[in-house]
């Protein structure tokens, strides 16, 4: 696998926002974190390159963005649409609640124009709540698979097999090292039982809620590759740190190349206002 990405380390702990839903933070900006499309690999923008995969990993709290619980559609299926992705894993997704009552899997595909799927992870205010994936409509989806992850917060990682990769999208406990690691453990023992003797890559993203140098993401490199930039990916904090992540599982030997990765930014998008966190995405050559 060549990476060609430079990437700065971040050490803070997890959040907690996707639990007890707090709404008051200092934001942050993709300049300020060192994200700057100016030089590097995006020197030209953050378009698509002919004959890539890009995988992108959004916790998209709720829809909203700071100090607001209105949920901006438009604004986020538009961001979402920018980006390109051939298949994105959205995390902190409102479906049917008091609060939100429509699904909001299916508004950010209608505007970004792509197919989706649903998870559900817990009941929540009326409604439900939980994580989604939205992927381009040319591909096909073979199969889905959901596991139960431990929390306070009951957690999934839920798989999508296409027809030349399989798609983990995951949102980890904030509260305990320990239930990160036992998510860990949980999904590495699926994978060896049900997909050691596939070749297709296997990707997995999501919000960790730790960071690179975490005791659970040590464990966690010791069967997969993080192919995403290490740039803050959360900002309900001080300090913003990285705890969004895009990995690739070794478990089968994988042929992967990965060209760059990064936060996207666009100049008619302001992501510090769509949500708590920004996007992170990784372009493979194709395969």
């Amino acid at each position: 696998m060549a990476i060609v990405v430079a990437f700065a380390s971040c050490e803070k702990p997890g959040d907690n926002s996707d639990y007890d839903f707090g709404d008051d933070f200092t934001t942050g900006s993709p300049s300020e974190d060192g994200s700057s499309s100016e030089g590097g690999p995006f020197a030209d923008g953050y378009g698509k390159l002919p004959e890539t995969i890009r995988l992108v990993s959004y916790n998209v709290h709720r829809c909203t963005g700071p100090n607001t619980n209105v949920a901006n559609y438009d604004g986020l299926g538009e961001a979402i649409g920018l980006i390109d992705a051939d298949v994105i894993g959205l995390q902190e997704l409102d479906s049917k609640t008091n609060r939100h009552p429509y699904k909001q899997v299916e508004e950010l595909a209608s505007r970004a124009g792509m197919s989706s799927q649903y998870c559900k992870t817990i009941d929540s205010n009326g409604g439900e709540y939980g994580i989604g994936v939205l992927y381009k409509k040319s591909m096909r989806v073979r199969d889905t698979y959901s596991g139960n992850l431990p929390g306070d917060e009951p957690r999934k990682f839920f798989l999508l097999e296409f027809d030349d990769y399989a798609f983990i999208c995951t949102h980890f406990c904030h509260k305990s090292a320990d239930n990160r690691n036992k998510s860990i453990d949980i999904i590495n023992e699926y994978l060896v039982k049900n997909w050691s003797s596939y070749k297709k890559p296997i990707f997995l993203v999501g919000d960790l809620n730790c960071e690179s140098g975490s005791e659970e993401m040590k464990k966690m490199f010791n069967t997969w590759t993080m192919i995403s930039a290490r740039k803050a990916t959360f900002f309900n904090t001080t300090t913003p740190k990285c705890i969004d992540f895009v990995l690739q599982w070794n478990g089968n030997n994988p042929q992967t190349e990965v060209l760059r990765s990064g936060i996207p930014q666009f100049p008619q998008v302001d992501f510090a206002k769509l949500s708590d966190h920004y996007p992170i995405l990784v372009d493979l050559k194709k395969f």
